[in-house]
């Protein structure tokens, strides 16, 4: 399986994949995410035809500032 390289794009671009990626998990469909044979902090996230490399420092980031929004 091919996956695509986010790790360097910006902060904005990653946040629409993990939006995406949350949307499809929301509504049922398998998430898995597993360290990269690239090793920390590089991680590989997998949901439905959306195959990634990504950080696990900028998922964090994005999750705790998603939880936020959705608290409000």
């Amino acid at each position: 399986m091919k996956r695509k390289d986010i790790m360097y794009q910006p902060e904005e671009e990653k946040a629409k994949v993990y939006e995406q990626i949350d949307a499809l998990y929301r509504q049922g469909k398998s998430v898995t995410l597993k360290e990269h044979k690239s090793g920390f902090p590089a991680v590989t996230v997998d949901c439905e035809d959306i195959h990634i490399i990504t950080d696990i420092i900028s998922l964090e980031r994005w999750w705790v500032l998603w939880k936020k929004q959705e608290r409000r």
